[in-house]
């Protein structure tokens, strides 16, 4: 999954050593140009890479446009793959996606533009399998034990009848991932943030500059701090900031956002984090 597409995205994700074959879904918060205007090149490279399976798309109303200009403006080379668009009504609150391994929640921010967070949540991952214990009770190797992980009870030869209780682990708890930008101070960043893995917020300034982040609406990094922690966020990456901030005045704006939430990530270029 790629968050916002904004210039340059298809370099970026080339210097990250990125399969860009893997990519099936792009999620675009609003429409403003650095949040979008990477698609053009994206989709692009992505066709002349002789890509085959279907790409989707989700954003506010008005993508569709967008992209079908992309994919139809004149003299522009055959597409190789079907790119879906899916665009969400404003202020729309809920489910977007939902397969066997994971569930893509949306819901709306505040912003000059109408404008979409997401979460994205893991379901639950099948308990550890007590191999040693399965030799033990006599299991015999092959499909049985593939039942077993799937829930499903199994009777063995000599009729004993082995649970999944009896092997199985507790299931455990996926992993959660939330993104909220641009956005003020709102309820929807607080949604998506409940006890998230980890939280990406926007923090474009310092509370010197309370003013224009309201003006703006856009967060200080204080209130994104106060976001991560009133939701119970694990770990906290403030992005998104205002170009007056410096190398020097950056350190400033984390020991900001570090009175709220201590243990803060400030984000960087081509990081990684695992949660």
């Amino acid at each position: 999954m790629l968050f916002d597409c904004g210039e340059g995205t298809q370099y970026q994700l080339m210097r990250a050593g990125t399969k860009r074959g893997k990519l099936n879904t792009i999620l675009i918060t609003h429409l403003h140009g650095d949040h979008y205007y990477g698609l053009p090149g994206l989709l692009s490279s992505l066709s002349l890479n002789q890509r085959e399976h279907p790409l989707t798309i989700f954003g506010p109303r008005g993508i569709a446009r967008y992209v079908d200009f992309v994919l139809n403006f004149p003299r522009r080379h055959h597409q190789t793959f079907e790119v879906n668009v899916e665009e969400i009504d404003t202020g729309f609150s809920g489910l977007l996606r939902e397969t066997k391994e994971y569930r893509i929640l949306t819901e709306p921010l505040v912003h000059r533009l109408p404008t979409q967070g997401y979460r994205v949540e893991e379901k639950p991952r099948l308990g550890v399998f007590d191999a040693t214990k399965a030799d033990d009770l006599g299991v015999p190797f092959g499909p049985e034990r593939g039942q077993l992980l799937r829930g499903e009870s199994i009777t063995l030869a000599d009729g004993r009848v082995i649970t999944p209780d009896d092997l199985v682990g507790p299931p455990k708890a996926g992993q959660s991932f939330a993104y909220c930008t641009d956005t003020t101070l709102c309820l929807g960043a607080k949604r998506l943030a409940k006890n998230a893995g980890l939280l990406i917020h926007e923090s474009t300034y310092s509370d010197e500059f309370h003013h224009l982040a309201q003006e703006r609406m856009h967060a200080t990094i204080r209130e994104a701090a106060a976001v991560a922690r009133a939701a119970g966020a694990k770990q906290f990456i403030a992005t998104h900031f205002s170009t007056r901030y410096d190398r020097e005045k950056i350190k400033d704006l984390e020991r900001e956002g570090q009175e709220i939430y201590p243990d803060l990530i400030m984000a960087q270029d081509l990081m990684t984090v695992d949660f």
